[in-house]
């Protein structure tokens, strides 16, 4: 019997613009007693090891039936050839690793090729057509002053970062967590039982999770088109955790904001870093 069970939140996860991304695993000991167990990155050729790296300690003690969120730094150099590539997360128990591992399921992501540089314009035809060009630009700066700006605007009104505590419930658009429900407070951080948990929006607000992605590149701008729903995010320190460290979500607010909420730290209580804007079509 293999002493441990892992898990991935996704089959597939998305590079950044940079080459990075991160990967949460959850790996479950079924020992009975506390298990000293072993982390390993395996990628399939021709991914390369040195991309990748575990986030804190490989080496871990397991509690008995415990689960650890595990996540997978990837950093994938700027000249690698575009394709497909994969790898998986092992779990070894140290005390036999020859005979006690689990391989974890496969997870992949896709290596884009370089934007291709753009040919120069023939410097004869620029010439050629640069009383034309003159004229456009005239036109096009005349009809936006005429128009007006109808573009939609974005602006910050609450932001930091702090913790949510289990069972207290938390107000996007006045930065307030309370241990009790008011009429105003959008999230609560439930606790079901010692391991249930999930996110769950209140008085109108509607929630959308966006996996783990870069929170500075989320804007204020394009949170008004997310699919929001009421549906909690499940938060469980044993099974399904979708709120893993760097994990972000979107908020609308009772208030009718919208919060982009980015998760720092995984325990009973949340570290959080959140953004909420006021947006204007």
């Amino acid at each position: 019997m293999r002493s441990f069970t892992v898990t991935a939140t996704g089959q597939r996860v998305n590079l950044d613009a940079g080459g990075t991304a991160q990967a949460p695993f959850t790996v479950t000991s079924s020992s009975t007693e506390t298990l000293r167990g072993r982390l390993l990155v395996r990628p399939s050729e021709p991914a390369k090891p040195e991309w990748f790296s575990v986030a804190g300690e490989s080496t871990r003690d397991f509690a008995p039936d415990a689960s650890e969120q595990v996540v997978i730094q990837l950093n994938i150099p700027p000249d690698t050839t575009p394709g497909s590539y994969s790898f998986r997360l092992d779990a070894v128990s140290e005390v036999d690793p020859d005979e006690d591992f689990t391989e974890g399921p496969s997870v992949a992501f896709e290596v884009a090729p370089p934007p291709q540089p753009k040919k120069k314009f023939p410097w004869w035809i620029a010439a050629a057509a640069g009383g034309v060009v003159l004229l456009i630009i005239i036109g096009v700066v005349v009809f936006l002053l005429v128009r007006g700006d109808d573009g939609r605007r974005a602006r910050p009104i609450a932001t930091g970062t702090g913790t949510i505590t289990g069972t207290f419930h938390f107000d996007v658009d006045s930065n307030r967590v309370t241990e009790a429900a008011s009429r105003t407070s959008d999230l609560f951080w439930q606790q079901q039982t010692a391991v249930l948990r999930q996110m769950v929006p209140e008085n109108g607000a509607t929630l959308v999770n966006l996996g783990v992605r870069d929170f500075d590149s989320i804007t204020g701008e394009t949170l008004p088109d997310l699919g929001y729903s009421t549906a909690a995010i499940p938060g469980n320190a044993l099974g399904t955790n979708l709120l893993v460290p760097g994990d972000v979500f979107a908020v609308r607010s009772t208030d009718g904001n919208f919060a982009k909420v980015k998760v720092v730290t995984y325990a009973r209580d949340l570290g959080v870093q959140w953004v909420t804007f006021s947006v204007e079509d």
